[in-house]
């Protein structure tokens, strides 16, 4: 029963972050890309994709992602819901930004697998390069049994 339950929520979170390149055609808002970075607690060195679905109430954005974690003999995907609130700065196209969001975990070690739901909180920093998208920086900090830090460095395509 797990195995049927994360491969259909696998498969959903995929289809919503895939679909970013289509729906970021329709909206000038929307953006998708990719992100690397490191994680701890697991020490893992952490690959993933993410899309800029649009606004849901004026700055707060809703921005969903698939993380995939390699290292301490543990593999992880992550499905991510962040809710991101963006605080431009003045006379810059930067933008610093706070987020928060449920995350589900999906752990394979040993011949094992665990799931575990947790919450992560965090912040970072949003520049434009060219007229093509969006340079980020998060760190991010886990609540409940999923990783404790991320730090990630991404690119988003679209959105301007």
């Amino acid at each position: 029963m797990k195995r049927i339950a994360f491969c259909l929520a696998v498969i959903s979170c995929f289809a919503v972050v895939v679909s970013g390149p289509a729906l970021a055609g329709d909206d000038p808002g929307r953006a998708y890309g990719l992100r690397v970075g490191f994680g701890l607690d697991p020490d893992q060195f952490v690959v993933g994709i993410q899309t800029d679905l649009g606004s849901v109430y004026k700055n707060i954005r809703f921005v969903p992602s698939i993380d995939a974690g390699f290292g301490d003999n543990i593999t992880s995907f992550g499905l991510n819901g962040d809710f991101k609130m963006f605080l431009p700065m003045p006379k810059s196209e930067a933008a610093i930004y706070v987020l928060a969001g449920p995350t589900a975990e999906f752990y394979s070690f040993d011949g094992e697998t665990d799931t575990e739901v947790g919450l992560y909180l965090g912040g970072g920093v949003r520049m434009g390069f060219s007229d093509k998208g969006w340079y980020n920086l998060e760190a991010r900090v886990g609540i409940g049994d999923i990783p404790e830090f991320r730090l990630l460095l991404g690119i988003l395509f679209g959105g301007r």
